[in-house]
């Protein structure tokens, strides 16, 4: 069946690009198609009679692989790669995949020589397996037989002449559950779950055999994925980021005249709860989420990068239904789904911090700086960061319409009126410049628009990792600690009933905050009908202490702005060489924080983060 040879031309495309290390698309007769991301001593192929869209995309989920016609004999194509790889490795792996189509069938079948490789057959076997997790009966039947294709085809490699030539060839037949097959309906969310384990199994199984097999330093099997992003990828990157920025969904639901209402609020004698005002929307939810749904993630076909955007695209669809519901009960029922209910051991730990620290700190400082002082040692943070982002433009602006200090991209706001503690200006120019605008500027490096813009949740990190660098060079203080706490207890009252006017006196006579601090609080946590963001920022930073605590790398955390759920992922995209390796703080050159780092991969309690 197999009688057309494919064109010379692919095949001297195919090893100039191949030699040149680029990555290579090129399109086969009869809508087939050869891709190859970077040199690798194996290749996925599916040679079909009718193409299966689905199954096909369970082969581009890895970075070398031929979608091919039957009537394509693609045996010369096979051979060129294979030897463009003996350039640099010692052997070569082919696995053709097809799918089975028997009805009811739920076994994956290997077809291979099982002495020869193993490590690879246990991996293959144990990664289907994990199937069984979402779907009863999966099974994996391993064959020792020299049929390693599917039956009605010519085999791509004599097997006899393959051993000369170091190649090992697997054949799988893949049970198609993730379809009705008399309806060809797809299970679309059970389809994600598969191609994603389908996708890990290949690569740790390939992992296994270039491990074994050859003597290139493949440090992770997580390197053998693809490095280049695709063309769809970075257009539903793109258009997610344009949507989630336009949103400026923490401007508008952040009241404009919370000042004005403080003193009413005063005036009042903390008895009529403030009436809050709001920036108009100026944009249609509705609109906007049709747009969401318009981004063709359903065509991205790297699994890590779909489930980071199906995941944003979720957040931003819920912060759509928030300003629609802005100002109504609503609004903090969709909020709880987005951020989450407050866990147990964040209550706890709220309740520790202001039961050992149950008065503020009164600070007596014989130096304070005000907003020209604090500037300019900001400013010299700020110079040490250009040199390193020299296209970013840092820079830093003192005005009046900002409330203390806050960040804006690679712009640092100082309000012109404030004076601070000297012995707090280093720990707030790192908690803003070198935790706040360093992984802005490190996701601007990447290629993932999200990746600066931010990931669903990634306030609840990007907070913990701000405190814990206040903490790193010795500047985290008893009313910082206790703010975070107040703000859980607040959402805590919130959502068990209490108004406004109850919450702002339990803060103030039971826990002791400040008229005006037990109002920031109170606001912040009712503002638009009810936010329980603010408790993410305690649960950020006590995630953050088990992670450093378990021996995680804190490096990783400043590659851009994502949460602790996301770390994994991230890894694994530094793995494949997709996202580039983060500039780091300068702070942690210092001896005094490495010693304070040693202490948390000890473990410490987060009231002893203040001693």
């Amino acid at each position: 069946m197999t009688n057309t040879k494919a064109p010379i031309d692919i095949i001297e495309n195919l090893c100039n690009s191949i030699s040149n290390n680029k990555p290579l698309n090129i399109n086969l007769p009869e809508n087939g198609l050869l891709h190859i991301d970077k040199l690798l001593p194996f290749i996925c192929v599916y040679r079909f009679k009718k193409p299966d869209v689905y199954f096909s995309r369970l082969l581009k989920t890895q970075a070398s692989y031929i979608l091919a016609h039957e009537s394509l004999d693609i045996s010369n194509i096979i051979d060129a790669i294979r030897k463009e790889s003996s350039k640099k490795f010692n052997t070569f792996l082919l696995i053709e995949c097809w799918p089975d189509n028997e009805s009811n069938s739920s076994k994956f079948k290997i077809s291979c020589p099982v002495d020869k490789a193993p490590g690879t057959v246990k991996s293959l076997t144990e990664g289907f397996n994990e199937l069984n997790d979402i779907y009863p009966n999966v099974s994996t039947e391993v064959s020792n037989t020299t049929i390693r294709h599917p039956k009605h085809l010519n085999s791509l490699i004599n097997l006899e002449d393959s051993k000369k030539t170091g190649t090992l060839v697997f054949g799988i037949s893949v049970p198609t559950l993730y379809k009705n097959d008399e309806t060809e309906e797809l299970y679309s969310l059970f389809f994600r779950e598969f191609y994603t384990i389908f996708s890990e199994t290949i690569k740790k199984a390939v992992f296994e055999f270039i491990r074994i097999q050859t003597s290139d330093d493949f440090k992770h099997y997580l390197m053998l994925g693809k490095t280049h992003i695709d063309d769809v990828t970075i257009q539903s990157d793109a258009e997610l980021a344009e949507i989630s920025s336009g949103m400026s969904f923490l401007l508008r639901t952040t009241p404009v005249n919370s000042t004005e209402e403080w003193e009413v609020f005063k005036k009042n004698k903390f008895k009529k709860t403030p009436s809050f005002k709001y920036r108009l929307i100026a944009l249609d939810p509705e609109l906007e989420k049709r747009k969401l749904y318009n981004i063709p993630m359903d065509k991205i076909e790297d699994p890590t990068i779909a489930f980071i955007l199906r995941g944003k695209r979720l957040e931003i669809e819920k912060q759509l239904t928030m300003l629609e519901e802005r100002g109504t009960k609503n609004f903090r029922f969709v909020g709880e789904s987005l951020y989450g209910v407050i866990k147990k051991n964040v209550l706890k730990e709220s309740k520790k911090i202001l039961k050992a620290f149950p008065k503020r700190e009164e600070i007596k400082s014989k130096e304070r700086y005000n907003c020209s002082e604090f500037a300019a040692h900001a400013q010299k943070e700020l110079d040490y960061y250009n040199s390193k982002f020299p296209n970013l433009n840092l820079t830093l602006e003192v005005r009046n319409d900002v409330a203390g200090i806050m960040v804006s991209k690679t712009k640092l706001l100082i309000n012109d009126q404030i004076s601070l503690d000297a012995n707090r200006c280093d720990a707030l120019i790192q908690h803003e410049v070198a935790t706040h605008i360093l992984t802005y500027c490190n996701g601007k490096r990447q290629p993932l628009k999200q990746m600066y813009e931010g990931f669903e949740g990634y306030d609840q990190l990007q907070e913990g990792l701000a405190v814990l660098a206040e903490y790193l060079v010795g500047g985290l203080t008893v009313n910082r600690l206790r703010l975070l706490a107040g703000r859980v207890i607040a959402v805590n009252s919130m959502v068990n009933g209490a108004d406004f006017i109850e919450t702002f006196k339990l803060l103030k006579k039971k826990y002791n905050f400040s008229d005006r601090i037990s109002y920031y609080i109170t606001m912040r946590v009712y503002r638009g009908g009810g936010l329980t963001k603010d408790a993410v920022y305690l649960a950020g930073l006590i995630d953050l202490l088990k992670y450093i605590k378990k021996g995680g790398k804190l490096e990783t955390l400043y590659t851009g702005k994502f949460n602790t759920n996301h770390i994994e992922l991230i890894e694994e995209l530094l793995h494949r060489n997709v996202l580039k390796s983060p500039e780091l703080p300068r702070f942690l050159e210092r001896k005094s924080v490495q010693e304070r780092l040693q202490k948390l991969r000890k473990g410490i309690a987060i009231s002893e983060l203040v001693n």
